[in-house]
């Protein structure tokens, strides 16, 4: 049936006076073309969801090219397909019960979901992509795929009372993947340096931060450690520590190596840019690259966004943080978790 076209009756409302149907949603693609791929991931996302309907006469997957149809529970049934640049989706109930539209917040999922997956699959496949979100309020016909389009507000956003769904763009993914390469790849190191640079007489870094506990929470006023950072470092009334260095977030892991590891300050000082020395390349102005990493990726960000050129240049900047750090204290772990990352962000782009 995948080679089979769709049957008119199939994509058009049901007759049945039983038979209820919401507008189409339409997903209109710019440029007036929808690459067949995103189409048929759209449908594999929709399969690991919701359960092929089947014919009654004849049991069989209501599959097609172009169109699949989905239960979404005993009265609910999803239709889903293209045509030209445009992915309608419908949704059917059989009236049974004083209730004579769909369920407003299942479609309102369905949508949701729809829409989280199309921007994943073309956030994926193309940096160009886009598309906007419309209703179809009549049926469609032979001859006009966009007959009946128009904006409006319905059922299908009746959770939210707008129809604006906010893209998620490949510059969104972009600042995605690095704020996962500074939590893991440059917190990881981080760790690495607070647990290998215990000042003497310590054995361990436990032992170092317990010894400066005044000077991390007895600051008047103002302690280096937050409540919950505390809760994370310190014992509790018991004698137990709950807190683990994995646990241990970038800005807790800077705080305790500046003020309790035997790591010396950068040439410029704890707290201040080090690109005023990019020849220092000591332990000190490293860990305050990555402070400053975080502060200007996460901290500082007004739109969660990064340019391919941006991610490109802070992962080169990344590499040569971590390569600094390593240097010193020794392995490679870390760089070659960040190495693993950068592969998987190249193959992503190389297949756009």
């Amino acid at each position: 049936m995948l080679s089979q076209e769709s049957p008119r009756e199939v994509i058009s409302p049901e007759q049945d006076q039983r038979m209820v149907s919401t507008p189409v949603l339409c997903y209109v693609f710019k440029g007036k073309y929808l690459p067949p791929p995103i189409f048929h991931r759209l449908i594999a996302a929709c399969i690991t969801r919701w359960p092929v309907a089947k014919k009654k006469e004849t049991s069989e997957n209501l599959i097609f090219c172009g169109c699949c149809i989905f239960d979404l529970d005993l009265f609910h049934r999803l239709t889903l397909y293209s045509r030209s640049h445009i992915v309608y989706v419908r949704i059917t109930k059989m009236v049974m019960d004083e209730v004579k539209t769909p369920d407003a917040k299942l479609c309102s999922r369905v949508r949701k979901f729809i829409s989280l997956n199309l921007n994943k699959i073309t956030s994926y496949l193309s940096q160009n992509l886009q598309y906007g979100l419309s209703v179809q309020c009549p049926p469609p016909q032979d001859d006009d795929s966009m007959a009946g389009i128009s904006p409006m507000f319905d059922i299908w956003f009746a959770e939210e009372g707008h129809a604006d769904d906010a893209p998620i763009t490949p510059e969104h993914m972009n600042h995605a993947r690095l704020c996962v390469a500074l939590v893991t790849a440059c917190g990881n190191v981080m760790r690495e340096v607070l647990r290998t640079q215990v000042p003497a007489p310590h054995t361990d870094i436990y032992q170092a931060i317990l010894a400066n506990k005044g000077k991390l929470t007895g600051r008047p006023g103002k302690p280096l450690l937050n409540p919950n950072q505390i809760t994370l470092v310190f014992p509790d009334p018991q004698g137990k520590i709950t807190g683990t260095l994995d646990q241990f977030d970038i800005s807790l892991l800077y705080i305790l190596i500046r003020n309790v590891s035997a790591v010396p300050a950068p040439v410029t000082g704890w707290s201040k840019d080090p690109c005023d020395h990019p020849r220092d390349t000591s332990l000190g102005a490293s860990v305050e690259r990555i402070r400053s990493f975080r502060n200007h990726i996460t901290g500082h960000s007004a739109d969660g966004k990064i340019s391919r050129q941006d991610l490109e240049d802070y992962w080169e900047q990344f590499e040569a943080v971590i390569h600094d750090i390593e240097k010193v204290i020794g392995g490679q772990t870390c760089s070659q978790e960040l190495e693993r990352q950068k592969r998987q962000v190249i193959s992503v782009y190389e297949a756009c």
